[in-house]
């Protein structure tokens, strides 16, 4: 006899069903993601602070996965709130991204646990495609207190950084070609919203400001690398249903990528210079 559903299982599958997503296995993988940086962030703050003063109070990452865009608002606020609709990230962000201002809690996106005009920034950090957007962003809109911030960020790709354009074009070419064997895999159907840097969404706000490939850099490795693209949920969709080719096809990726490092006489292992172009939205809520 199957265990009888919990409301908050209820919950969360009614909004994001896509079962991979809740798995201990999968949370696991997420924490191999960078945190996000703190130069996005800063960006972020700035765009905030130019109506709501400080000291800021609250804020909110939804779709906060393993808590790597969560901790790093903690140094600003007297309060963060990291919110995943999955029980299992959840439980890995306590385990590994614990701080006393932070505090995490399984819930749906569209379904936010605070009241209206709460909240002075709310983030989405490569999640909004996970999202029913419509559902999310008047969510966002009840919650959020006057002159208010919505950000959202997310990036494709993590690359090393060798100042050569040639290389810089030989890097794409690997990724979408990576990205190509997944394509058939994909959990979300909304990832293209992504990949076309969210113009199709409607963001329902009095100031919406679009920020295109803002490049980030910080210090890494090229396993790093090997270890991000693992964490796609395409690629653990792939791995379930033909271990051996998704094992071929992410080891395809690290050959490549550790001959173009070995160009550049750097191993797999070597601190490098590593960078990540983000798609950031923000908006602000001015008619309270």
């Amino acid at each position: 006899m199957s265990e009888k559903k919990s409301v908050q299982d209820e919950r969360a599958e009614k909004y994001c069903p896509e079962k991979i997503y809740y798995s201990d296995n999968h949370a696991e993988v997420y924490c191999y993601r960078k945190d996000t940086s703190t130069e996005l962030i800063e960006k972020i703050l700035s765009y905030l602070k130019e109506k709501v003063p400080e000291p800021l109070q609250t804020a909110a990452d939804v779709g906060c996965g393993s808590g790597q865009s969560t901790v790093i608002l903690a140094p600003y606020f007297k309060q963060v709130h990291g919110l995943d609709v999955s029980p299992a990230q959840i439980k890995q962000a306590e385990a590994t991204r614990s701080l006393p201002n932070v505090s995490y809690a399984a819930c749906p996106a569209e379904e936010l646990p605070f009241s209206e005009g709460s909240v002075q920034l709310i983030t989405a950090a490569t999640s909004l495609h996970w999202f029913k957007v419509d559902l999310f962003l008047a969510d966002v809109r009840r919650v959020l207190s006057n002159n208010g911030v919505l950000a959202v960020y997310g990036y494709m790709s993590m690359k090393p950084d060798f100042g050569d354009l040639e290389v810089e074009a030989q890097l794409g070419q690997l990724y979408d070609e990576y990205f190509e064997k997944l394509e058939p895999y994909h959990v979300s159907t909304s990832i293209q919203m992504m990949k076309n840097k969210y113009k199709d969404v409607n963001f329902p706000f009095e100031e919406v400001v679009r920020c295109p490939d803002v490049r980030c850099r910080f210090e890494g490795r090229l396993v790093d690398i090997v270890n991000y693209v693992s964490t796609f949920s395409g690629f653990q969709k792939f791995k379930l249903t033909d271990n051996k080719s998704a094992e071929e096809c992410i080891g395809a990726f690290r050959k490549r990528l550790y001959e173009i490092g070995s160009s550049f006489k750097r191993s797999p292992e070597d601190t490098i210079v590593l960078y990540r172009d983000y798609q950031l939205i923000l908006c602000r809520k001015t008619n309270a």
